[in-house]
């Protein structure tokens, strides 16, 4: 091989190399980008997911507290009635005994 045919072959060597390194560059550029736009929609979709939690976590706290209020009137009126039905079986009770009427036991679970 001749100088000049030898200095054309690493010209030549050198070109292609050139072409192959640019293509490489390019395949993995563009594996890279692609990889950046699933990591945007993953970090996008984490997001949304995160705000949706954190809706249903506050939608949750109002349920939760709207309940405890009704349970707190619900425990109220019960206690109401609770006072009710225990005057009401003792003026039932006073009543009996002043008619002489043998009294039946006092309903069990009620507190006198």
């Amino acid at each position: 091989m001749t100088p000049t045919e030898l200095q054309a072959f690493v010209t030549w060597v050198a070109a292609i190399c050139t072409a192959v390194g640019g293509i490489v560059g390019h395949v993995v550029s563009d594996r890279k980008s692609k990889r950046d736009v699933k990591v945007a929609e993953v970090v996008a979709e984490t997001s949304a997911q995160d705000k949706l939690i954190d809706q249903l976590q506050e939608e949750l706290s109002r349920y939760r507290d709207d309940n405890d209020r009704r349970i707190g009137r619900l425990e109220d009126a019960v206690d109401e009635l609770t006072s009710e039905c225990r005057a009401f079986i003792g003026g039932q009770r006073d009543h009996m005994a002043a008619h002489g009427i043998p009294l039946p036991p006092w309903p069990e679970g009620l507190p006198r």
